[in-house]
């Protein structure tokens, strides 16, 4: 079935999109306002959205409502996140924001394994207790070749609800079946894993490959999903240019919702709703 029947065929079918963004390059190019318009046109009734700086996410929540739900980001200014693991001042901020009401989560946090920050940095391991004082989840970025350095963490952390973010990138089921059978605190995100970005879940016509398939039918209750409309991570894409990613919006809803409609109704209902309704606790 072709991309635009698929995304049709639910166009009144409730959607929550577990990774979106609103960055400085976005605000360029795509106002809150028409962001908000694109969700609601697209019947998304439920997200998780961080801003670059952190109060942008903020403004989305104003201008569409309490269904859009900011998580704290450590990138408090524009290039944030080139220096947020040495700045106090992201502990501050998280702790003020948490405390006041205006933020439900912490994140997105990006690590990539052999360059700083090291997940053992002080100001997120000050970020992961924030975490579990008040109650929120985290959303957690680890581009590794394996699965320990984020097994580590969600270990060491039960009490903490965490998202993996990308289901880890490049990662294969097995590593993630490893993640999910010793962490129950976690839920695998499937945001950007798309055949214009990470890739590597689906076939051709972009249903689940069969070991994703085996791996989210056994655990129907731990996958969420969201479309993550970032598009300087492309190849094509420059640095110096405002993001276009929320132009893209249709094709990856559409995307999503191929290999969602692939699934058993009572499954894709729980990916595409329900676990993001546990995780938030909703």
């Amino acid at each position: 079935m072709l991309l635009s029947q698929q995304g049709s065929i639910n166009a009144s079918e409730i959607f929550a999109d577990s990774h979106i963004h609103f960055n400085w390059d976005h605000r360029m190019e795509t106002s809150s306002e028409e962001v908000v318009e694109i969700l609601k046109q697209h019947n998304v009734g439920l997200t998780i959205v961080a801003g670059t700086p952190s109060e942008l996410a903020l403004e989305l929540r104003e201008k569409g409502g309490d269904w859009i739900i900011p998580f704290f980001s450590p990138y408090i200014h524009e290039l944030g996140k080139r220096d947020w693991y040495r700045d106090e001042k992201v502990v501050k901020m998280a702790e003020q924001g948490l405390m006041n009401g205006h933020y439900h989560g912490i994140g997105e946090v990006h690590f990539m394994n052999g360059f700083k920050p090291k997940t053992n940095n002080r100001i997120f391991l000050q970020l992961i207790k924030l975490s579990e004082k008040y109650d929120v989840p985290m959303l957690i970025h680890i581009d590794s070749g394996n699965e320990k350095t984020f097994q580590r963490l969600c270990q060491a952390n039960p009490a903490v609800r965490m998202i993996f973010a990308h289901a880890g990138g490049n990662l294969r089921p097995t590593h993630i079946e490893k993640v999910l059978a010793s962490c129950e605190n976690v839920w695998i995100d499937f945001a950007a894993r798309d055949p214009w970005r990470y890739d590597g879940i689906s076939e051709e016509d972009h249903t689940l490959l069969p070991e994703w398939r085996k791996l989210v039918l056994k655990y129907p209750d731990r996958f969420i999903t969201g479309t993550d409309p970032v598009w300087k991570v492309t190849r094509s894409s420059t640095w110096d240019s405002d993001d276009e990613g929320w132009t893209h919006y249709q094709q990856l809803y559409d995307y999503h919702w191929a290999w969602l409609n692939d699934l058993p109704v009572d499954v894709r209902k729980k990916i595409s709703w329900q676990n993001m309704q546990t995780l938030l606790k909703r």
